[in-house]
């Protein structure tokens, strides 16, 4: 391989922008709201986690649950000072 080839390849690989990944979840300012104002009442939990579901003959369905931990797999999201948790598989 001669050394310009060499040389355009790496500078070729060095030009990619690499993105940040994207967070699983967005929330809105009012979400961000609720959420707060849910946890105020329970205090021992730490945020909610979105899961997914098989549901009989209708395929899958969301669930929100208030989360002690976060587990292994679960993806988090924290916005505006709101934990939020994606079940691993389900984002």
């Amino acid at each position: 391989m001669s050394a310009s080839l060499l040389w355009a390849t790496v500078r070729a690989v060095s030009k990619r922008k690499l993105q940040p990944p994207r967070a699983a979840l967005t929330l809105t300012p009012s979400a961000v709201n609720k959420i707060k104002q849910l946890l105020k009442d329970k205090p021992e939990h730490v945020g909610l986690k979105v899961g997914v579901r098989t549901r009989g003959c209708n395929g899958l369905s969301y669930t929100l649950e208030y989360t002690k931990t976060k587990g292994d797999s679960d993806e988090e999201v924290m916005q505006d000072g709101v934990r939020v948790g994606a079940e691993g598989g389900g984002a």
